[in-house]
């Protein structure tokens, strides 16, 4: 589950970012309480004792600057001090901190009042680059499906639905249009081959001109089109 959390002394401004986070998360198909959680807190103390009980509790963090008691840029420190390799997304109202920030190592810098364009680029990056989740929830038959990431081989689009393929010959079919099925299965192992194909690269064992060969012997269509970017995301994954 992509857990965010937010920390902002302006309730204000915090609802209005929740309200946001929950729009470009569904838009992309996932649930609340399913895919991802959203907790929100007024000051950094009880931020920090739930990271420190936790150092991976939240996947991303939405900071506000200037804090009742604390900046937000000193909470940031003292997390990444302590390990926490989460993503933080800075908000303020002044874009003096801007050069501050960078010891933090932020995902971004975002200005109050938030842009939503802005956020959904910023939130689609995040679950691109660094949102790698160990198990996915597939609507499976009525009800949600937890299952591996690393178990799935590939999905499909069969007839305005979609098809996983999973290791051991198991295929579940998903009452979800392909573009529905896709955001649920995001981070970098997760690469568009052709229009109706979405693979998982660590089960890629070799990729040819125009098609790609699974471990366990499936050969899958490669359209023209994707070719590039496949190539070039493969190299960097296997990296």
């Amino acid at each position: 589950m992509y857990q965010i959390a937010i920390c902002d002394d302006d309730p204000h401004a915090a609802e209005q970012n929740e309200a946001a986070l929950c729009h470009i998360l569904e838009a992309r198909g996932l649930r609340r309480d399913v895919d991802y959680s959203i907790h929100c807190f007024s000051s950094p103390a009880p931020l920090l004792a739930q990271m420190k009980k936790h150092p991976s509790a939240f996947h991303l963090l939405l900071l506000d600057i200037e804090l009742e008691h604390e900046s937000g840029l000193s909470l940031a420190a003292h997390l990444r001090e302590r390990g926490a390799d989460c993503s933080i997304v800075y908000i303020t109202a002044h874009r003096e901190y801007v050069f501050d920030c960078f010891d933090t190592r932020p995902l971004h810098y975002l200005l109050k009042p938030v842009d939503p364009e802005k956020l959904s680029g910023v939130i689609e990056r995040d679950l691109r680059e660094n949102y790698h989740p160990e198990q996915i929830n597939l609507p499976v038959d009525g009800c949600w499906r937890t299952v591996d990431a690393g178990s799935i081989l590939y999905a499909e689009a069969t007839s305005h639905k979609s098809a996983v393929y999973l290791q051991g010959g198991e295929v579940l079919y998903i009452n979800q249009n392909f573009s529905d099925l896709i955001p649920r299965l995001s981070g970098e192992r997760f690469c568009r081959s052709h229009f109706s194909i979405l693979v998982n690269m660590e089960h890629i064992y070799r990729l040819r001109e125009g098609t790609l060969i699974l471990d366990n012997g499936r050969e899958l269509p490669v359209s023209r089109s994707r070719r590039k970017e496949l190539k070039k995301r493969y190299i960097a994954f296997i990296k």
